[in-house]
């Protein structure tokens, strides 16, 4: 299966692509947020560009596992998102991803990057759904 992973954030959504078969996660891209039906148009993009059946959505629980406001801001988000890409999301713990990107991008030779917000958005999308691929059974 062929999926999509975001990491959402206030201003830009971090896109990374999946394939369960390989079990490989790579960063893709950014969406600028902007509306609900721009992010949902460039969020269909994606999932026709990349043949994706399934868009994994990064969680950031509470490090007792509860959910806290921003968690429930982004089921709300992902949750109007789907009503217009009529594919439903798999919610998936993101905590601690955003570090696990920055470890990663730091690991990247200067010379073959764009340190940026949106590259480290993009990573941390990455992360999220490979951690998904990773927990996943053949």
């Amino acid at each position: 299966m062929k999926l999509i992973g975001l990491d959402v954030g206030a201003k830009r959504i971090g896109v990374a692509f999946g394939d369960s078969e390989m079990r490989l996660a790579t960063p893709v891209g950014v969406i600028e947020r902007k509306s609900i039906d721009a992010d949902a148009r460039a969020l269909a993009h994606y999932l026709r560009e990349y043949d994706a059946t399934q868009w994994i959505v990064g969680l950031p629980r509470n490090m007792d596992d509860s959910r806290g406001f921003q968690a429930e801001t982004i089921v709300r988000y992902a949750e109007q998102l789907a009503n217009v890409v009529a594919v439903r999301p798999l919610f998936w713990d993101e905590r601690l991803t955003t570090i696990e990107a920055t470890r990663r991008l730091h690991e990247i030779p200067a010379h073959t990057k764009r340190k940026s917000r949106a590259t480290l958005d993009a990573l941390a999308a990455a992360v999220i759904l490979q951690d998904y691929l990773d927990t996943q059974t053949s």
